[in-house]
């Protein structure tokens, strides 16, 4: 695996001295395949992820006082099990870290989207106190933090735009694509579990298998409809199968004539066309979330 920047670029950071305040992007699966259930539990996948332009933000601050503190605009993710909290406790423990923290976060990616909000926001949490507190973590071993935190996280520490993840989602290929996707972003507003999707996967709904490597060449020269052809998500069906009122709304989508695909174990769609914001956000119930999004 590529090593995560030491500095974050300057267009994710902000600094105030004792305090930074960062961007924390979402992502798309553009493709994941689930090659099989693993003795631990979870599951092998590949998948081609990409970055996008839609972002939580995080103030992270050197507080005097030895204290972790954590605040959110929604309050209901403000508790302990916050992947915030768990990247900043995690930092501190293992570093026998004793200044204090502050962190808030500003969430905007919809929870349960499958658009890998909490582990962009762990991964965010990590390079922001390297940063900080200059502790000179290489990659390895932020890749070996992330890895602890979830299967996602090491993705959003690569800071790459585009990826290859193998094993359950923490070992990063980064992709070198010059060329950048745009896309609206669909939420009907439906939270989704990734482990229920994931238990509900069976080996029968995932024996479809589209070649990687053609996605990467479609990526590469920027072919859209040789994308739109590649595009695949094994965990469609068993997130539709759990979630019902998923799948109608996958349907609705469909009527609207907007090519889409669920992300991750869902509940957010992504569009691969050209279509514009104010077209979809016409075609689409008033009360979903809309988003225009492009690769970042």
């Amino acid at each position: 695996m590529a090593s995560p920047l030491k500095v974050l670029s300057k267009k994710s950071r902000k600094n105030y001295g004792n305090r930074i305040k960062l961007i924390s992007p979402a992502k798309l699966n553009l493709y994941l395949n689930i090659l099989g259930k693993r003795d631990d539990g979870f599951h092998d996948i590949e998948s081609i992820t990409e970055r996008i332009s839609l972002f939580d933000e995080i103030d992270i601050e050197l507080l005097s006082e030895d204290e972790l503190r954590f605040s959110c605009n929604l309050k209901s993710l403000e508790s302990s099990s916050n992947l915030c909290l768990k990247a900043a406790e995690l930092l501190r423990n293992r570093f026998n870290i004793k200044k204090g923290i502050g962190l808030h976060l500003q969430k905007n990616i919809p929870v349960g989207s499958g658009l890998g909000g909490g582990s962009s926001n762990a991964a965010t949490v990590l390079l922001g106190l390297n940063d900080l507190l200059e502790l000179g973590l290489g990659g390895e071993e932020l890749y070996s933090l992330g890895s602890f935190l979830g299967s996602d996280v090491n993705f959003f520490l690569s800071q790459s735009r585009f990826a290859v993840l193998k094993g359950r989602g923490e070992e990063v290929i980064p992709l070198e694509l010059s060329r950048s996707l745009r896309h609206i972003v669909i939420w009907p507003g439906i939270p989704v579990s990734t482990k229920v999707v994931y238990d509900n996967c069976r080996a029968k709904l995932t024996k479809f298998f589209n070649n990687v490597n053609i996605l990467k060449y479609a990526l590469k020269k920027g072919d859209i409809s040789l994308v739109q052809r590649c595009v695949f998500n094994a965990l469609e069906k068993s997130a539709f199968g759990v979630y019902g009122e998923l799948k109608v709304a996958a349907g609705l989508i469909e009527k609207t004539g907007l090519f889409s695909l669920l992300t991750g174990s869902g509940g957010a769609f992504f569009t691969i066309d050209n279509v514009s914001y104010s077209k979809a956000r016409k075609l689409l119930p008033h009360n979903w979330f809309v988003f225009e999004v492009q690769t970042f």
